[in-house]
């Protein structure tokens, strides 16, 4: 008996050993400096930001359009819309109020840069169908939430690594946020309130929940506080 228990203990152990080697985010992770300012150093959006902002808005509005998951997805590989918001979970998980007021700052520059962008293509537009892939990002729904949590800590965890791989995250995140505000867009191109709040709202709370895990991740790796 006393032997059976002694075995058990062992493989209980092995087991533990085994998956925290899997599992461990310590492993290849970045210094905490490089982190830091790898994230700062994508918050600012202006010059050649912007524009690419901008043309994938376009791009992911024509997706929206014609109701094409490809060109949507295409949208997404462009998307600079990750940083900013990785930089508010930054700024309130190390206490770095600057970094946290640039974040904002640029968050909301890129939302009035991406709505005015949408909304007059969809102004412009001569297909103003009501697609399925617009009528999808009017409802939010439990799903939706997920995309958000699951891309958000994919991107922070990817941020962190020394080798880093930002594509897949990327398009994870863009995928709760992008389509979202160009729908924002076509309600008020097309004059039609409820469509503009719904689709900002389901924006809104993927947005938060993207800081949000960036937020836990960054305590997790207890990262210092700024004094």
């Amino acid at each position: 008996m006393a032997e059976s228990n002694i075995s058990i203990g062992r493989l209980w152990q092995y087991i533990r050993i085994f998956l925290k080697e899997r599992f461990d985010l310590n492993e290849g992770e970045a210094s905490e400096k490089q982190t830091i300012e790898e994230i700062k150093k994508g918050v600012i959006f202006k010059g050649a930001n912007l524009w690419i902002l901008i043309f994938a808005i376009m791009v992911a509005s024509v997706g929206l359009n014609i109701n094409s998951t490809a060109v949507i997805i295409g949208a997404m590989l462009i998307s600079p819309l990750m940083s900013p918001i990785l930089g508010v979970g930054l700024g309130v998980s190390i206490n770095d109020r600057e970094t946290l007021f640039q974040a904002l700052k640029h968050f909301f520059i890129s939302i009035i840069i991406a709505l005015i962008t949408s909304t007059v293509y969809f102004w412009l537009t001569p297909l103003g169908t009501f697609t399925d892939m617009i009528e999808a990002r009017t409802a939010p729904t439990f799903l939706d939430g997920l995309v958000a949590i699951f891309g958000g800590l994919a991107g922070i965890i990817s941020i962190t690594r020394k080798d880093k791989s930002n594509a897949i995250p990327g398009v994870a995140i863009a995928t709760a946020l992008m389509p979202p505000l160009c729908v924002t867009g076509y309600g008020i191109a097309n004059q039609n309130l409820e469509i503009a709040l719904n689709s900002f709202y389901l924006f809104f709370l993927n947005s938060f929940f993207i800081a949000l895990t960036s937020y836990l991740i960054i305590r997790f790796l207890q990262f210092p506080h700024k004094e």
